[in-house]
């Protein structure tokens, strides 16, 4: 039986992956830091301390998995252990490393594939060489979103944009072949062979709003070579019925689609207004799959306008409110990338007041995360609830609450007391 189940963004959340950030954070320099993708350095206290908040709230509901414990696990089978070892050694030059680190203990290893390997300075070209590490850390690895992503009862490992995180998908890829808490019914894609390095595809641009609908960002991250062989795949499985793409800019703020758009609950959605719901708003692409294929493709007026005309009218709720200042602040800030533990029960950060602001006329309850870890919050009941949470630090990285968790089991969403509209 699968333990992948993911129909929708919102459903309650039942089992879910994450990596609280470790040694990796603080092996990055001023000098590596834009080559891993980061504007700043993270101090890995506070990031930690930040993030297990985060796990404790998520525990309140859901099963929390650590990345570090499924891989440790992988690592245990010794036939496992030198075939992702020799992969990852591969990918980064240095095969004479596989015999020592296939000797270390399953756990030691699995911090160090994440944390880093040093490079031993024993060669001219090595002396030489202005990186410090055989294999590099992987300080990306927190934003768990990205690598992989769960649709139904499959798994995408993603296509990664850029070469620092392709060790990520290697690692994830493995224990999703492997690990038995991630047991599900094989791969829509696999983008670690991916055939062309056109083809990148990144989770932060897959979004599940129902069974048989997904969005998917055509943004800097994700290509339209990555969407379409997602497409394909997705065709020949038969579930998914319609994809809306959204174009996005190409710019550092909207890297991926989630740091735009974030579903909440059945009948709203937080948005950076600029791009979704004014005159500029993005470009959308509404694809119809049928027979195995794509049946259709045409343009859209915008993301909101397609999903309505597919039956799912969303109320968008301004990231930063009304105030075009707060909002392109609080946008930078992952402003509009919530994450649901149920419909109506979201997480995101504090700092971006003026979006809970604006989450608490809706009718939205604002409550801190260290009330909602404790249980002083019903979480269960009916009430909509906005958790809000510290990331100062976390924030640096330049992601979000969705940015940091891989659902992999929610329940199905009761949509009877939704809005609905005919299909087209």
């Amino acid at each position: 039986m699968s333990q992948i189940r993911i129909d929708s963004e919102i459903g309650r959340l039942r089992t879910v992956l994450v990596h609280e950030p470790g040694l990796e954070i603080e092996n990055m320099t001023p000098a590596s830091a834009a080559e891993s993708l980061y504007d700043d350095l993270l101090f890995l206290e506070p990031a930690q301390a930040e993030h297990r908040r985060l796990t404790q709230v998520l525990a309140r509901v859901a099963e929390v998995l650590q990345l570090l414990d499924l891989l440790a696990d992988v690592l245990s089978d010794r036939n496992l252990r030198w075939r992702l070892v020799s992969r990852l050694c591969e990918l980064h030059a240095c095969p004479e490393l596989v015999p020592e680190l296939v000797e270390l203990p399953a756990r030691e290893l699995a911090e160090q594939l994440l944390s880093g390997t040093p490079l031993r300075k024993d060669t001219l070209k090595r002396f030489l060489s202005a990186s410090r590490y055989a294999l590099p850390p992987l300080p990306n690895a927190f934003f768990m979103r990205d690598a992989t992503m769960c649709v139904n009862d499959r798994v995408i490992v993603g296509s990664m944009a850029t070469g620092v995180r392709q060790s990520e998908a290697i690692i994830l890829r493995a224990i999703f072949r492997h690990h038995p808490a991630l047991a599900g019914n094989g791969f829509y894609l696999d983008g670690t062979q991916k055939d062309a390095p056109s083809v990148t595809i990144e989770g932060g641009d897959v979004l599940v709003l129902r069974e048989d609908l997904l969005v998917i960002g055509y943004s800097e991250r994700t290509s339209a070579d990555g969407i379409d062989v997602l497409l394909e795949a997705l065709a020949k499985a038969g579930t998914v019925r319609d994809v809306v793409v959204v174009e996005l800019p190409q710019a550092r703020a909207t890297i991926h689609l989630d740091m735009i758009f974030t579903m909440i609950d059945r009948e709203h959605c937080v948005v950076y207004s600029p791009l979704v719901t004014e005159a500029r708003r993005c470009r959308a692409i509404h694809v119809r799959l049928g027979g195995g294929q794509v049946a259709s493709i045409a343009a859209r007026v915008g993301l909101l306008e397609a999903l309505e005309a597919l039956g799912l009218p969303l109320e968008p709720i301004a990231c930063g409110g009304d105030d075009p200042l707060r909002q392109d602040r609080e946008q930078w800030a992952s402003g509009a990338n919530f994450f649901a533990l149920a419909p109506g029960k979201v997480i995101g950060y504090e700092r971006n007041r003026a979006t809970f602001d604006a989450l608490a006329k809706r009718g939205f309850r604002v409550v801190s995360a260290a009330d909602a870890a404790s249980g002083a919050v019903d979480l269960e009941g009916p009430e909509r609830v906005a958790i809000a949470m510290p990331g100062e630090e976390l924030n640096r990285g330049g992601g979000g609450c969705r940015c940091m968790t891989l659902p992999i089991a929610r329940d199905a969403v009761n949509w009877a007391g939704a809005r609905a509209v005919e299909r087209s």
